[in-house]
């Protein structure tokens, strides 16, 4: 009954309406009505657009200065779909390397359009695609937005056009007069280039919107009430006699809209034997290691938690999902209503209880925000409840600042005193500059059970500053980044439990090599009282890199899909020295397949004598069968004993091989997995899924 009255505190605030700010800017797109929709054939002449309104790329967001090819993008709707052109001149390669929508985002020459139907204050919807017409999407209203829509793309002589045709229905906003936003972005791919529509001279972000045209023209239909969803999944499952994994059973997710922007999900018999990923690593820590979540139930309103700036400081998540059992039942509530976002869920497993509830206020302008989260488990003999506050100001020019509090309280606390979070801090910064300073205090009982906390009971302060100086076309560089960064903490005992001390060096080419360097000193307070060296300097070789990102750039397109990296790192790492190599090289295997290398090793050499040696292996293989269906293939092997950080603690020995296949085909409102293995397991699961999901009503994360 504790969970129902918070969610339903939650609500009640979050029913709140407030109106949307005005906004001045400097273009206004007026986007047409057509009677015919434009034609998709990227090969038509432009001529066939020319109902549609035109506006071009101009500021290439990534370097600071104009474009220096021409894009031109183009926009219409007939009341039911949106219609986007891009023709765009290219004298450099042309990546186009990936085949199978929604898998390599981010490698390719790409462009996009970004839509805010609501202005600053409602959803983020994105719409990308390659110059084949391979796409992508991405929303804030759900992490698993896959909606069914048209791309078509095609090369042509100095340059590619891209087509798209996006369904309104599958846009939501609240129907309120907030003006809608529109940005169009474009990648190059080669060189780092990030074209962009509407831009202003501090902007380090080409998808701010802050920075994105208001527009007029859209049609009420874009922003009608969501359709009702239920995904029922039957489930087939065949293991090995002494594994227990023969299995069949059958499962629900669900989604219900209570308002145009709002919904109640949930999931019933959850399962998630395709979304597993291989995040094994024998990269040295001294901290537990922190994994991505990757269960639907939970990622769906990741968005929405923990929307707590701290800047420079140790990972610190209040509510970190992973650590939460896969559930029995789980049911929640999310959405966005005027200046107010909220959401809340619930994790009914067998013998425990997890939940959270989060409701964040922004003001009109969009430089405020005001959140408040709470989290909580119930197991058996052990409850923990943590309460958190905190208050956030960006003017999207050249400040950020925050404010955070924070209390664990709960059976494992057991000095009131201790459990508390305060932290708060500054972040200065231009298009090519940041610096930033902050002060802490995380008592020793401030752990949420359901949370994550890189290191309590520390107590200082942490400062950094990174410099980007950015090159001409002509010139062989593109950019060099200059990072330093200084941290000291106390425990509640006044002695030093914290320090790191770190100098980097980031050199990037126009022909996309990076290199990276780093030199410093960490050292961190063992529990058994020794203040040991946890040190590692390094120098890593990336050839095919992406694009840097400038400093307050938060862009997520920047990596590249062949890449091939060489780095070491080196120091004095607790009892001994610890030396660390990582080799890896991705490499396109034909047309439509991509193969994986790696290996990985960590010497240490202890001061007692002796020498642990620990290595990771793996190879993988994908093949993109169409834009629908994808293959893939992995095989890992760790072996060896990894570094000590505590002499006291026993060494781990692991000898272990993994080996897993999936397959995994969209067919309209219908998905189909095959899998054999677990790539997130550390030994094969001998066991074969079968797996058969239908959507009825709305679309995939609609």
């Amino acid at each position: 009954m504790r969970r129902v009255v918070s969610v339903a505190c939650v609500l009640a605030v979050a029913a709140v309406v407030c109106p949307a700010a005005a906004w001045a800017a400097t273009e206004h797109l007026v986007v047409p009505t057509v009677v015919a929709p434009p034609p998709l054939d990227p090969t038509a002449d432009q001529s066939t657009w020319a109902q549609a309104a035109q506006v071009t790329l101009p500021w290439d967001v990534q370097h600071q200065k104009p474009s220096s090819e021409q894009s031109i993008a183009r926009i219409a709707t007939d009341g039911v779909f949106l219609y986007a052109r891009f023709d765009n001149a290219q004298r450099e390669s042309l990546w186009a390397q990936q085949h199978t929508n929604d898998v390599g985002d981010g490698t390719d020459d790409e462009v996009w359009i970004d839509l805010w139907p609501n202005g600053p204050n409602g959803f983020y919807y994105q719409f990308a695609a390659t110059s084949n017409g391979t796409h992508f999407q991405y929303s804030t209203e759900n992490t698993a937005y896959d909606p069914s829509w048209e791309s078509h793309g095609a090369v042509h002589a100095g340059g590619w056009t891209t087509t798209m045709k996006i369904p309104l229905r599958v846009v939501r906003g609240s129907g309120s007069n907030g003006g809608w936003r529109v940005q169009f972005v474009r990648i190059v791919r080669s060189t780092g280039e990030r074209q962009i529509w509407s831009w202003g001279p501090a902007q380090t972000n080409g998808d701010d919107v802050t920075y994105a045209g208001p527009t007029t023209g859209m049609p009420p239909a874009a922003v009608s009430k969501a359709s009702p969803r239920v995904a029922l999944y039957m489930l087939g499952a065949l293991g090995s006699p002494d594994s227990g994994l023969s299995t069949s059973r059958l499962g629900a997710d669900f989604s219900v809209p209570v308002t145009p922007t709002s919904s109640v999900y949930g999931t019933i018999h959850p399962d998630f034997s395709n979304v597993e990923v291989d995040q094994q690593t024998i990269a040295p820590t001294a901290y537990q290691r922190v994994y991505t979540e990757v269960r639907p139930f939970f990622t769906q309103g990741a968005n929405y938690y923990d929307p707590f700036d701290c800047d420079v400081c140790p990972t610190t998540e209040q509510l970190y999902t992973p650590s939460i059992p896969t559930p029995r039942d789980g049911y929640a509530f999310e959405g966005k209503q005027g200046l107010f976002s909220f959401a809340g869920f619930d994790a009914v497993g067998d013998g425990r209880n997890d939940g959270a509830e989060m409701v964040q206020m922004h003001t009109p302008n969009n430089q405020w925000s005001y959140a408040l989260q709470q989290v909580d488990v119930d197991l058996p003999g052990i409850v923990d409840h943590t309460l958190t506050s905190g208050i956030h100001f960006n003017d999207a020019k050249h400040w950020d600042a925050f404010f955070n509090y924070g209390e664990d309280q709960g059976t494992d606390v057991l000095d009131p005193a201790r459990n508390r979070r305060i932290d708060g801090g500054a972040y200065y910064y231009t298009n090519t500059f940041g610096m930033g300073a902050s002060l802490r205090s995380f008592g020793e009982y401030y752990l949420p059970l359901d949370g994550y906390i890189t290191h309590p009971d520390v107590a200082g302060y942490a400062v950094f500053e990174n410099k980007e100086w950015l090159f001409g076309a002509t010139s062989w560089l593109d950019s060099i980044q200059f990072w330093s960064f200084v941290d000291r903490y106390h425990d509640h005992t006044g002695a030093l439990d914290q320090t790191d001390n770190n100098l980097s060096l980031d050199v990037l080419t126009h022909g996309r090599i990076d290199v990276q360097g780093g030199i410093g000193s960490s050292y961190l307070l063992l529990p058994n009282g020794v203040f040991t060296p946890i040190s590692q300097d390094g120098l890593q070789f990336t050839w095919h890199s992406g694009s840097a990102n400038n400093p307050g750039n938060n862009g997520n397109h920047g990596s590249s899909a062949t890449p091939t990296i060489f780095s070491w790192n080196g120091g004095r790492f607790g009892p001994g020295r610890l030396g660390s190599w990582l080799r890896s090289s991705t490499m396109r295997a034909g047309p439509r397949g991509t193969l994986t290398l790696e290996v990985d090793d960590t010497d240490d050499r202890l001061d007692a004598g002796g020498r642990d040696l620990q290595w990771l292996e793996r190879l993988s293989y994908t093949y993109a069968m169409g834009p629908n269906s994808s293959i893939a293939f992995g095989i890992r092997r760790i072996d060896g004993t990894a570094p000590l950080i505590d002499p006291l603690t026993p060494p781990v020995f692991i000898n272990a091989w993994n080996v897993s296949f999936d397959y995994h085909k969209r067919i309209g409102p219908n998905e189909l997995y095959f899998a054999y293995g677990d790539a997130s397991q550390v030994y094969t699961v001998h066991e074969f899924i079968l797996k058969l999901i239908h959507y009825f009503g709305a679309e995939k994360g609609t």
